[in-house]
């Protein structure tokens, strides 16, 4: 890969100052400025650099996505590195300068230590930034992002779309329209096609699921809105990883496009996050509101500031909806409620409960690790204020 300043070095560099522990070369390259955060998902510290991207430094996790599409990497602290070799890195900065100068503000790029995250989200970043070079013009940027002009983005195309009733997947024609403010999709085809679900873009939400669960497709896609009161969920996906991924896109950015029109100071646009990822996801055992009724597996998510609960994985229509506010009139903590009298014992054995202004909700998980991943998950979540965009939300939803 070619850069316009490819013989400079990466701004910052110095020899290291010869102060208590000597520090590589390298090393203080990889702690200077913006080398000490990914080149592209921000964590720390950086401990691999790539050496078909321009000389970027990156964290452990979107390293191996570098070796996976074939970039060479060498490590900061286990290659040796000669004096010429660090010369020739223009490191983090430079090359954001080169191939991210027309990143659009809403192009979703991997979080740093996100859990449970979709593959997809990052090896689609990492292609599109050094491969296709999408971020360097913005005519690449076709299937996502509106190429001017007042009639906004719109896009059409094929997903294959989960039936509510059973585990088939049938092609569907889905249509987003920026300008009209929808989602919607198509039974049948041609002059005969119908409409079978129109979705407001301002009130829908997309996850990329990709192996939540074991069996689920990698390019799987949850498309979450309120519907008649409820939450419902359609799950799509497609076999070209760059087309999903497309399509994850162009929904961000027609939100964030509506958003610009709104009265939101630019502060605040750059803050309101566009789409919710999973906080934490998995199997777990819940009682009745009696705490006496028998122990159901129930799927369970945490997406935004609820916590859903579904009888199974890509359920349409969640058995239950908690919404989460703020402290004390909520909390979390380990164990069963004060007076709990559970006879029959949960399988999993590792019990925690969450009280509302409503009522106590007891779970159980299968390992004391899931139960304290639930258990740290919500306890932040309840440490955080609701947004008014999160109370407007709440408004729509009762807890079931």
């Amino acid at each position: 890969m070619a850069f316009a300043s490819a013989n400079q070095k990466s701004p910052g560099y110095s020899q290291p100052a010869n102060s208590g522990e000597a520090v590589s070369p390298i090393r203080a390259l990889a702690n200077k400025g913006e080398n000490a955060s990914c080149a592209e998902c921000g964590a720390r510290p950086t401990s691999v650099v790539g050496l078909e991207t321009g000389g970027t430094f990156a964290c452990v996790a979107c390293a191996a996505v570098y070796r996976r599409l074939g970039f060479r990497t060498r490590s900061v602290d286990r290659d040796s590195w000669q004096p010429a070799e660090l010369a020739s890195l223009l490191g983090n900065l430079a090359v954001a300068q080169e191939l991210e100068r027309n990143l659009p503000a809403f192009y979703r790029r991997p979080k740093p230590h996100a859990v449970g995250e979709a593959d997809a989200i990052r090896h689609q970043f990492v292609l599109a930034k050094y491969r296709r070079r999408e971020f360097c013009d913005p005519a690449l940027q076709a299937a996502y992002h509106r190429m001017g002009g007042g009639g906004g983005f719109t896009k059409e195309g094929q997903l294959w779309k989960r039936s509510k009733d059973s585990d088939k997947y049938f092609s569907r024609i889905f249509e987003l329209s920026e300008r009209d403010n929808y989602l919607r999709y198509f039974v049948k085809d041609g002059s005969a096609r119908e409409v079978k679900a129109t979705i407001p873009i301002d009130r829908l939400n997309v996850t990329m699921v990709g192996v939540a669960v074991e069996g689920s497709h990698p390019n799987l896609m949850q498309i979450l809105y309120p519907d008649q009161g409820r939450t419902r969920s359609l799950y799509v996906y497609h076999e070209q990883e760059q087309e999903i991924i497309s399509w994850y896109n162009a929904i961000r950015g027609c939100k964030y496009y509506r958003y610009r029109v709104s009265l939101l100071s630019p502060e605040e646009l750059l803050r309101l996050p566009l789409t919710y990822d999973f906080a934490v996801c998995g199997w777990l055992a819940k009682t009745g509101p009696n705490q006496t009724e028998a122990w159901q597996r129930r799927w369970c998510f945490l997406l935004r500031r609820s916590l859903f609960y579904c009888a199974g994985f890509m359920e349409p229509r969640p058995r239950g909806e908690i919404w989460l506010g703020q402290r004390p009139a909520y909390s979390i903590s380990a164990g069963p409620p004060p007076g709990f009298r559970k006879k029959v014992k949960p399988a999993g054995q590792h019990v925690f409960t969450l009280s509302t202004p409503d009522r106590d909700y007891v779970f159980s998980a299968d390992s004391a690790a899931a139960c304290q991943q639930w258990l740290t998950a919500i306890d932040n979540l309840l440490d955080s204020s609701p947004t008014p965009q999160d109370c407007l939300y709440s408004m729509t939803r009762s807890n079931v």
